[in-house]
């Protein structure tokens, strides 16, 4: 696969599983207590470590600058779906490398990096709400991939 063809498919994948993502997260936040925009105001704990896990209002400050690094990490998940599903193009393919890919998005996201870096989520979902943040993730890049792939 072209350079070029893998960036632009892992954009694609990637930002699907973005939006995916903090969608549901938006929503587990709100299940516990929070606000929709709280987690990611919380990914920008990256840059703003006192601040961001507080923050419970949007602003292009927290918010802004979490769901830009949000939908960066996710392009390099989607990079990782893309490179690690090549060329195959059946539905069983594109759901089985989403879900190998998120699982180990997770793994490496809470498990592998400092927690300076995490996704910061954690400040504003219960540990049970990874599942279903996760399972965004992978839904995204599969349907990204499921809705582009070539009969």
């Amino acid at each position: 696969m072209k350079i070029v063809t893998l960036l632009a498919r892992s954009i694609a994948s990637g930002t699907g599983a973005a939006l995916a993502s903090a969608a549901v997260a938006s929503r587990e936040a709100v299940n516990n207590g929070a606000s929709a925009v709280a987690p990611l105001n919380a990914v920008s704990h990256v840059i703003w470590p006192a601040q961001a896990f507080l923050e419970e209002r949007p602003s292009l400050r927290m918010t802004g600058t979490g769901a830009f690094i949000h939908l960066g990490a996710s392009i390099f998940w989607g990079a990782l779906f893309e490179t690690l599903l090549g060329r195959r193009t059946s539905a069983q393919s594109i759901v089985r490398t989403a879900a190998v890919t998120a699982v180990t998005a997770y793994v490496v996201d809470y498990h592998v990096v400092p927690e300076r870096i995490t996704p910061g989520f954690e400040a504003h979902v219960s540990p049970r709400s990874f599942v279903p943040i996760y399972a965004a993730l992978g839904a995204g890049l599969a349907l990204v991939a499921l809705a582009t792939r070539k009969s």
